[in-house]
């Protein structure tokens, strides 16, 4: 609202059909003249995807540089993965910019075919939009951490949150970087250079204070 824009919450049952929902809304501002551009949940498609292909070209100027270990890639980068997009770009774009030999998404909430299903497609549209990148980097999806269901954490999930915190600062959340880390921390074989992507996820702390503090001791 403080930049001017129009809020429209929706109903569980509307969010399971969002993606007519978004057409719809899209038909009727064209209708009226607008241009619009429906932004696919988490901003997975091809488009959204180049920009971990640009942020892995980020990480690789900087590993050239001789920050973290480099010029030398890691084994591994791995995120969490909500929707797909990420898993897209960081694998095209750690092969592209030889940043690490494999990405390992976490599934925080669907199942590991539904993710396969939809990264691959996100790779093909990324490709499509820009031919002069190659094949991603190996990559797969590991659903250890999804915990009970989206959206919320395992009582260990939470307990190894409010660890992290007290010994490193680092703030996670229960929904996203809370279960990637925690998946890592439980990954075996375990790769043994990682970088770990934190994509954010203050929110779904915030927006869970009341469960998480039956976790603190």
């Amino acid at each position: 609202r403080l930049v001017g824009a129009e809020v429209r919450f929706i109903t569980p049952e509307q969010y399971a059909d969002r993606d007519r929902v978004l057409h719809s809304a899209a038909d009727a501002l064209r209708a009226s003249g607008e241009r619009p551009y429906v932004i696919p949940e988490g901003g997975s498609n091809g488009r959204g995807a180049l920009g971990y292909v640009l942020a892995m070209r980020e990480v690789r100027e900087q590993l050239d540089l001789g920050l973290a270990g480099g010029p030398r890639g890691f084994d591994a980068v791995v995120h969490a993965c909500g929707s797909g997009g990420t898993a897209a770009g960081v694998a095209l774009g750690a092969r592209a910019h030889d940043v690490a030999g494999e990405v390992v998404a976490m599934a925080v909430g669907s199942d590991r075919p539904t993710f396969e299903a939809i990264i691959g497609h996100v790779i093909a549209e990324a490709r499509a939009l820009s031919p002069d990148l190659g094949a991603p980097a190996p990559w797969h999806v590991c659903e250890d951490a999804r915990g009970p269901e989206y959206g919320v954490a395992s009582e260990e999930q939470r307990q190894f949150i409010v660890t992290v915190a007290r010994r490193t600062g680092l703030m996670l959340d229960p929904v996203y970087t809370g279960k990637a880390l925690f998946g890592l921390a439980h990954l075996a074989p375990k790769p043994r250079r990682v970088l770990f992507l934190h994509t954010g996820g203050l929110p779904g702390l915030l927006a869970q204070a009341d469960e998480m503090g039956s976790s603190l001791r």
